[in-house]
């Protein structure tokens, strides 16, 4: 019995030593910090203490060109995370043309030639699915590939 307490003990404080460090790295996730938002997203802001969800992410490009596809995970009230892409993307140049709060909401923004989508998926545990997709915009007419 008192070698199920030991082992018990031990694995909580290992536990709250991962999460006293803030390390995401088991699932191989980041922490998006102001320099990682910058370098990877340029204009498109992200809340803080964000995290990167690395094996759904892809990127290319960087600063005001980059297009690609984002996965968060962001901590909050749904509502919380809501306002804050539909309130903070208008400030880096984007102008909303379409959104809708639900349990999966959607976010449409558009900036120069390029599109925006934010959808935030309620999570578990107080965590939200956000997924950003940035691509270039067609216009009208346009030939497709």
């Amino acid at each position: 019995m008192n070698s199920i307490k030991v082992l018990l003990i031990l694995s909580l404080a290992a536990l709250l030593s991962a999460c006293a460090t803030g390390s995401a790295s088991i699932s191989g996730d980041s922490v998006v910090t102001e320099a990682t938002s910058k370098q990877l997203t340029g204009d498109v802001p992200l809340p803080p203490g964000a995290i990167i969800k690395q094996q759904e992410t892809l990127v290319m490009g960087s600063g005001s060109t980059w297009t690609g596809r984002m996965s968060l995970s962001v901590s909050g009230e749904p509502q919380a995370v809501f306002g804050y892409f539909r309130d903070s993307l208008p400030g880096s140049g984007w102008t909303l043309t379409s959104s809708s709060f639900a349990r999966l909401s959607l976010l449409t923004f558009s900036k120069a030639d390029r599109v925006a989508n934010v959808q935030i998926q309620n999570g578990s545990f107080g965590n939200n699915d956000v997924l950003i997709t940035v691509t270039p915009m067609v216009r009208a007419g346009a030939a497709r590939p």
